[in-house]
């Protein structure tokens, strides 16, 4: 009940308003946004499906844009704590109000920060380190080295049997990820637009 309550107002949220933020966001720092329209619920819904819904532990997203995926996550997980990060402060701000207006304030975290900053500081302070690290950042128009190098410190941040999970709209980073995540799993999804490929990628 109380998820059907906070999809309700979630819904009622001004999702033109996001739109724009991200499109502009998109047009000025495309290599951060990689794309001028925000990722859609098909592709959400598959890329937060393998985080349970009664997860009570630690959620990491990065590259979290103005936050429909931060809000979908929090209103599937209710008792999950998510740290939310997106290097564009427009992007954050607007992704804060958007978990301010949806009353998640207390569980959901907002910042405007860089992932690898962010993920060293988990790796050498955190004593509870994430199960789940969740990816919207570009990684098409990072190099090689700086995919292999962002993926190192995912696998060094997650616990344990952790799962990083990445979309893309292509499978160029497929090589790189693997060397890191040997049961790595893709799947299509074809009705987001443009269409995208997620990575499920466990050590």
């Amino acid at each position: 009940m109380q998820t059907e309550i906070q999809d309700r107002k979630i819904g009622s949220l001004s999702k033109l308003s996001a739109y724009l933020h991200f499109m502009w966001a998109g047009v000025v720092r495309q290599s951060q946004t990689g794309g001028i329209v925000p990722s859609q619920r098909f592709l959400i819904d598959r890329m937060i499906s393998p985080v349970p819904r009664d997860y009570r532990g630690r959620v990491i997203e990065l590259g979290a844009g103005t936050g429909a995926l931060t809000v979908r996550l929090a209103a599937r997980c209710p008792k999950a704590s998510i740290l939310a990060c997106d290097l564009n402060p427009n992007l954050a701000r607007a992704n804060r109000e958007l978990v301010r207006r949806a009353g998640l304030d207390g569980r959901v975290e907002v910042a405007a920060r860089s992932a690898e900053s962010l993920l060293s500081e988990i790796s050498r302070h955190s004593s509870e380190k994430p199960d789940f690290v969740i990816s919207g950042i570009p990684l098409g128009y990072l190099s090689a080295e700086e995919v292999g190098a962002l993926v190192e410190i995912i696998e060094r941040a997650l616990g344990r049997n952790g799962m990083y999970i990445q979309f893309q709209h292509s499978l160029l980073s497929r090589r790189i990820i693997r060397a890191r995540f040997p049961r790595l799993h893709t799947t299509p999804v074809w009705l987001n637009f443009p269409p995208a490929v997620i990575y499920y990628a466990r050590r």
